[in-house]
């Protein structure tokens, strides 16, 4: 701090104040660091949250089947049917017959008709005086109604169209002899997406209606594609499908029709997948233990009062965190109710998955295939049963309580944030108290400077007179 002006007793002033300032920063400093502690420890409260929240990610798959029933599809023909299975699917054998495609309809529309001229251009008004809705009804029910403004063009109304966002979609084209059309393709094939198209006449656009029920030749002449329902046997049952992605033929069973054929489906079970989802969860319970080790290495700083006074350690104020790690692992070592080793699965370490010394789990892949392909269902059993005492049911229960309002994570969150605001409290009246001090300060030894002063003036008086 720069030295102030004094009286001339070249009495550093400022110099002085300053270091007194400084040993009474001490209970500052303290605090600052305090707070320091507290928000380290609310990120890490955070970050553990978040662990939580994947690990529990993980079991709900366990708990719902879909981590344990993956399966996998293969067909004999990848280039007729593909075909994609969820945890429901059953496994076998499906033979897939596509007698035919589901197609989309599709129109082109002009008023071109041998004797009154063309469209020219895409532009061109087509002479209706006033506008009006055009209204185009699905095969599935649906309705969609476009308003069509006056002396429209075939853009115009291309425009308009697309812009409902509808199930119909619209260009123009230019065919050469005949002129510009208004091309419309339905966005979804087979009869549902099948279209009419109503209040063209009443527009003085007679040319863009059209009835997709008559077999009228003037009508049918407008069609340049028609539509089609997909149709298919598996194993011999005859099946209608609106689109080539097939979802409600078969439970969990997703055909993709390409072409027309034959092709024979097989639905097994994915061992690989299921290992994978089953390591998610054994990394996820690992991922838990090992951050809350970190926290523990990282905080074993002590932390004192407002007095500068130890009054404990960060490892004792998040001592709940290590709570949280015994309790999980708790879990880890109780069996399922009324299921002994000598019975069937009753633990998890019959199924290859096994706690180790320091505390983290290992999946053995080999033992764990072992114990699916020698009793699925068991092994089912073993994260989730009817009776909710299954490995994830119970650590899911456990994790739900931990995460809420009430749980500790929550509650020492709070408890840090109610600390942290405390402390800034106390360091804005510490902070007073400094001012005050200092100003102090500034004040005594101003007077001090200045009677220095004096005494220098007066003593140098009294050496001249004695001369």
């Amino acid at each position: 701090m720069a030295a102030i002006t004094t009286a001339g007793s070249n009495f550093d002033v400022q110099g002085l104040v300053s270091q007194l300032m400084s040993l009474e920063q001490a209970p500052m400093t303290s605090s600052k660091n305090r707070i320091n502690t507290y928000n380290n420890q609310v990120s890490s409260l955070g970050k553990l949250k978040s662990t939580l929240s994947d690990f529990q990610t993980s079991l709900r798959g366990l708990i719902s089947g879909s981590a344990l029933n993956a399966n996998k599809t293969d067909s004999s023909d990848a280039s007729a049917v593909k075909a994609s299975a969820g945890s429901t699917a059953a496994s076998g054998t499906y033979v897939v017959n596509v007698t035919s495609l589901a197609a989309a309809q599709t129109l082109a529309l002009s008023s071109y008709d041998g004797s009154t001229g063309k469209i020219t251009s895409n532009t061109q008004s087509l002479g209706n005086a006033t506008g009006g809705d055009l209204s185009i009804a699905f095969g599935s029910g649906t309705t969609l109604s476009v308003t069509i403004g006056a002396n429209a063009s075939l853009q115009s109304i291309s425009d308009a169209i697309n812009a409902k966002g509808g199930d119909v979609s619209a260009s123009v084209v230019n065919s050469g002899t005949d002129g510009y059309k208004l091309a419309l393709s339905s966005k979804k094939a087979g009869n549902d997406g099948a279209f009419s198209l109503t209040g063209g006449a009443a527009l003085g656009l007679g040319f863009l209606d059209f009835d997709r029920t008559s077999t009228a030749a003037s009508n049918l002449a407008k069609r340049t594609a028609a539509p089609s329902d997909a149709q298919f046997t598996v194993n011999g049952v005859a099946i209608t499908a609106s689109s080539n992605k097939v979802t409600e033929a078969l439970t969990g069973l997703e055909l993709n029709l390409y072409k027309t054929g034959t092709a024979t489906v097989t639905v097994t079970r994915d061992d690989d997948a299921v290992i994978k989802n089953v390591q998610a969860f054994v990394d996820g319970f690992n991922k838990i233990k090992s951050q809350i080790d970190s926290m523990y290495k990282q905080s074993s700083s002590q932390v004192t009062d407002a007095d500068g006074k130890v009054i404990g350690t960060a490892v004792r104020l998040d001592s709940g965190a290590r709570m949280i790690m015994q309790d999980l692992t708790a879990e880890m070592t109780v069996g399922l109710a009324g299921v002994s080793l000598e019975s069937g699965l009753g633990y998890l370490s019959q199924a290859g998955i096994a706690l180790q010394k320091d505390g983290s789990l290992k999946l053995d892949s080999e033992a764990f295939k072992k114990a699916l392909n020698k009793d699925s269902t068991a092994v089912y059993k073993l994260f989730s049963n009817s009776n909710a005492d299954g490995y994830a049911d119970r650590l899911n229960d456990k994790l739900n309580k931990m995460l809420g309002p009430e749980g500790m994570v929550q509650v020492r969150t709070d408890s840090l944030n109610q600390q942290v605001t405390y402390e800034k409290q106390k360091q804005d009246q510490i902070q007073a108290r400094l001012d005050m001090m200092q100003k102090r300060y500034m004040t005594q030894f101003s007077a001090l400077d200045a009677a220095l002063a004096k005494m220098k003036n007066q003593s140098s008086y009294m050496a001249s007179m004695l001369g």
